[in-house]
C-alpha cells in the first residue's frame, strides 16, 4: 500500500510512492575527447564539466523528477564537493535529513571520459561512501515509513544489508542494483523484491555474459536461487531489460534514439523502475515506463542533468503510442 505524498491527475489520482536510497553520493567530472588515450599517450579532451552523480543519488534524482517522494541515506565529505551535492538533491525536492557531511572525508568522485561515439569509461573513488555505516542507516528507519528501498554497490555490505534488513521487516518493496561490477554475496539478500544487473554486473555474479534469450534465462535462473527475488531484471544496455521471475520471461525492448552520453541510463532505469512498480505493481509496465525514461536520459550531456521529469516521459510514450 502507497503511503506517500499524493498527485492528483483527473481522473485517476495516484500517491507518489516514498522512496528510501541508501546508497552512494558522488561528483561526477566528466571529460569529453576524440577517443580514449593509449597507455602513456597524452590526449586533448574536447570539453570538461561537473554533474551530480554516484549510483544511489543518480536513482534518488531520476525517482525524484519522475514524481516520488524520495529521501536519501547516505555520506559526503564535508567540503566543497559535498556541499555542492547537497545543494544539487534540495533541489530537486529530495529529503536529505539522513545524509552526513563528515569532516576529514572526502566526497565520492568519478571520472568519466566521453568518447565521440558515445561510448564512455569510468574510474570511481567512492570517498565518504565507504562511511555510511548500519547505525546510520538505522537512523533513517527511525518513526519514517516507506514504501521502497534503493541499493546499490557503493557502500560497505553491511550497511547495505542492514538496509534490507529493516526494509524486509517492514514488508517494504526492495531493490539491489548490483553495480558495480564485481561478485557481490547477494545470498544475504534472500527473499528482495528486485535484483538488477546489467550485462557485466551479470557476468561477475555468475559468470555468464548475457547476449540473447538464452544466456539471459541462462544467468536469472542462477540470481533467482542465490537471492531467492521475486523479479531479476537486467539491463541489456540498447537491447532492453529482461525480466524473469513470477511467470514472467521476457525482454522488454528499449526505445531507439540517438545516444550522446550512456552515462546513468541504467541507474534512471532503476530508480523509475522502483518508482512505477511501488506505484502500479506491474512489473513489465514499469520496465517499459523506466526504458523511456533512460532514453531521454542517453540523449544529454551528464548523469543528473539528464535525468527527464515525470511530464517529459509521458509526453514521449505518448508520441510513440
Amino acid at each position: 500500500m502507497v503511503t506517500g505524498v499524493q498527485t492528483c491527475a483527473l481522473p485517476i489520482c495516484i500517491m507518489a510512492a516514498k522512496i528510501l536510497m541508501v546508497g552512494s553520493i558522488m561528483m561526477d567530472l566528466i571529460l569529453q575527447m576524440p577517443r580514449i588515450p593509449h597507455p602513456s599517450e597524452s590526449l586533448l579532451g574536447t570539453s570538461y564539466s561537473n554533474a551530480g552523480g554516484g549510483k544511489g543519488s543518480n536513482s534518488a534524482v531520476a525517482a525524484a523528477k519522475a514524481g516520488g517522494d524520495v529521501s536519501v541515506c547516505g555520506t559526503l565529505g564535508q567540503d566543497a564537493n559535498g556541499e555542492a551535492l547537497l545543494g544539487m538533491l534540495k533541489d530537486v525536492g529530495i529529503d536529505v535529513s539522513n545524509l552526513r557531511l563528515k569532516e576529514g572525508a572526502n566526497t565520492g568522485m568519478a571520472v568519466i571520459m566521453l568518447e565521440e561515439n558515445g561510448m564512455n569509461r569510468l574510474a570511481i573513488y567512492t570517498g565518504a561512501n565507504n562511511d555510511t555505516t548500519p547505525a546510520s542507516v538505522e537512523e533513517a528507519f527511525k518513526d519514517k515509513e516507506y514504501d521502497a528501498l534503493m541499493m546499490q554497490l557503493e557502500i560497505p555490505l553491511e550497511s547495505n544489508v542492514r538496509a534490507f534488513e529493516l526494509a524486509k521487516e517492514r514488508g517494504m518493496i526492495t531493490c539491489l542494483d548490483a553495480g558495480p561490477a564485481q561478485d557481490y554475496p547477494i545470498e544475504k539478500f534472500q527473499g528482495i523484491t528486485i535484483l538488477s544487473p546489467n550485462e557485466t554486473e551479470t557476468e561477475a555474479l555468475v559468470g555468464i555474459l548475457p547476449k540473447d534469450d538464452d544466456t539471459c534465462v541462462a544467468a536469472c535462473k542462477i540470481l533467482h536461487e542465490r537471492s531467492n527475488c521475486k523479479y531479476v531484471v537486467l539491463k541489456m544496455g540498447d537491447k532492453g531489460s529482461f525480466i524473469y521471475g513470477e511467470g514472467i520471461c521476457q525482454m522488454v525492448p528499449t526505445f531507439k534514439v540517438e545516444a550522446v552520453d550512456p552515462t546513468a541510463a541504467g541507474d534512471c532505469f532503476t530508480g523509475v523502475l522502483v518508482k512505477q512498480y511501488a506505484e502500479t505493481g506491474d512489473i513489465v509496465a514499469s520496465a517499459r515506463y523506466a526504458s523511456a525514461a533512460a532514453a531521454i536520459s542517453v540523449q544529454h550531456l551528464g548523469a543528473q542533468p539528464s535525468l527527464p521529469s515525470k511530464d517529459a516521459i509521458e509526453a514521449f510514450l505518448a508520441e510513440r503510442a
